[in-house]
């Protein structure tokens, strides 16, 4: 029997505890119609999908390193990450240990369709995630102009009293100490020991340190400033520190190098694992050179090769032009209006045809019915004249128990898996088309959704998508990156494009792409 852990959440925005319960309940009624046994659960209250900061997701994620489960079971995708590229990070390392995830509330397939259904269902998620963002920062903007606290974590010096930031006077006094006796030279960890000397405390209750104290220097609430999607407010909480006492203070840490650093991420390789070379079947991997200049160059190599070089001759490629070349061609496909809408006929037609009625739907409707037709039997009895004391507790007692089934199953109703219409998946897909995709995050999310995997050969490039299961598109790699063939699937087996030691799987592209000559 396959083994699965539950993932859960509920973020803080209109939701409740109960919606931890309830996609409990869901995922453990999913896995036994699928014959899947649970063996943990993994929940994060009051958390958003937007952020890495679940502990418990991040726990999970940890303990498929184990292999002591075969799938991560969530009640709808929304649940596992509102951010595309964080949903194909995670789902990359779970798949690396062996584990696949499951949505009990929707039905995906584990094929080049369900692919691309499961990128269109994250990708509404993830719209759905940006609009609330934008209703939330509104919400914050109104309540920042006000003057309002709008919650977080208390700040040493301060109290909050009717949704408004007021000086604590003993704590105020404390800071501006600390400002003034570093301004005049003490060192951190002196003014750190006399604060737990003395028994003062941080807002949380525990001991100041390096952290601690650092913050408090480079903290511009102090000087009466906040800060928040770019706008700065005034009137929010009341300054305590003169402005030229924070600046000096401020400029004394920076030569000092309490600055805090921040960590640069390392570029991705947005095409690795769907890679391939076109000589070996190998999968082709991240390499870095630097050259006699110091200056880093980042490339795709055959693993074959990097493992022996002798076993393939694939010359290495630039990963920034192999990533542009193969972006700019798939935009150009998927943004055709035709293209989108074919994916948007596979998704509804693919989504919607895996949606089956619960048994225990079906069980209380097929009741209701035998109460309905136990009703109109004693109606006609009623209307021939057989009207009894009898005759009216059973038909009282059949009105109120077709209410009950009815309350029953409009309940269950609520329950099952909507079914998705052709036109709410194209505005989605319009909307993400319509992105400005210059982040290699956006990229990321891109790929994800449309590309099932990439061919590389010396002189041209196979793309193969997930919307189409005939033909891949072709690209060479010359000096103008064009598009020069266009190759069915026979001609790519007798031009021998497709190597033995590829499984076969869906391929795509669309006749017309920017292509020299018609093909018929």
């Amino acid at each position: 029997m396959n083994r699965a852990v539950i993932y859960a959440r509920f973020s803080s925005h209109s939701q409740t505890e109960q919606s931890i319960e309830g996609q409990l309940r869901e995922c453990y009624e999913y896995a036994k119609r699928q014959n899947i046994m649970i063996v943990g659960e993994y929940v994060d209250r009051a958390l958003t999908g937007t952020t890495d900061k679940r502990p418990n997701f991040l726990k999970m994620i940890e303990d498929s390193k184990k292999k002591t489960f075969d799938f991560v079971l969530v009640y709808q995708l929304d649940r596992f990450a509102r951010n595309r590229y964080d949903s194909a990070n995670y789902k990359a390392k779970l798949k690396k240990n062996g584990v696949r995830v499951l949505s009990a509330k929707e039905n995906i397939t584990n094929d080049a369709s369900g692919i691309l259904i499961e990128g269109v269902l994250e990708s509404m998620a993830e719209y759905y995630s940006a609009e609330l963002s934008q209703k939330v920062k509104r919400g914050i903007r109104e309540s920042l102009t006000k003057g309002y606290f709008i919650g977080g974590y208390g700040l040493f010096g301060y109290d909050v009293v009717d949704k408004r930031w007021v000086v604590n006077s003993f704590e105020a006094d404390v800071v501006r100490d600390v400002f003034n006796h570093y301004k005049n030279g003490e060192k951190l960890n002196d003014i750190i020991n006399r604060l737990n000397r003395d028994g003062i405390k941080t807002k949380a209750g525990s001991a100041f340190n390096m952290n601690s104290v650092a913050r408090m220097i480079r903290n511009e609430k102090y000087i009466g400033l906040v800060r928040s999607n770019g706008n700065v407010y005034t009137n929010v909480v009341p300054a305590i520190v003169d402005e030229r006492l924070f600046r000096e203070c401020n400029e004394m840490m920076d030569e000092h190098k309490h600055k805090q650093r921040e960590c640069k991420a390392e570029k991705p390789y947005i095409l690795s694992g769907k890679l391939f070379c076109g000589y070996c079947g190998s999968m082709m991997t991240a390499e870095a050179g630097t050259s006699k200049t110091g200056k880093v160059h980042h490339y795709y190599k055959c693993f074959n090769r990097k493992k022996n070089p002798s076993a393939c001759g694939k010359k290495n490629y630039k990963q920034k032009d192999l990533e542009d070349l193969v972006f700019d061609t798939t935009v150009d496909y998927i943004l055709k209006p035709k293209v989108i809408d074919q994916i948007a006929h596979i998704v509804v037609e693919r989504f919607n045809a895996e949606i089956t009625k619960p048994a225990n739907l079906s069980n209380l409707e097929n009741e209701l019915k035998a109460k309905e037709k136990a009703i109109n039997g004693l109606l006609s009895a009623m209307e021939q004249g057989v009207v009894t004391k009898t005759t009216k507790d059973r038909m009282l007692a059949l009105e109120a128990q077709k209410e009950e089934l009815e309350s029953k199953i409009a309940l269950e109703k609520s329950r099952q898996t909507e079914p998705l219409s052709y036109e709410t998946v194209r505005a989605f897909l319009n909307y993400f088309a319509r992105k400005k995709y210059e982040s290699d995050e956006a990229k990321n999310e891109f790929f994800n959704s449309f590309i099932n995997r990439v061919i590389l050969y010396d002189d041209k490039v196979l793309i193969f998508y997930n919307t189409d299961p005939n033909s891949p598109t072709t690209i060479s790699t010359d000096e103008n990156a064009e598009i020069i063939e266009y190759f069915s699937q026979t001609n790519a087996k007798e031009n021998s494009l497709e190597p033995s030691g590829f499984k076969r799987v869906s391929l795509g592209g669309e006749k017309g792409i920017r292509t020299l000559a018609p093909v018929s």
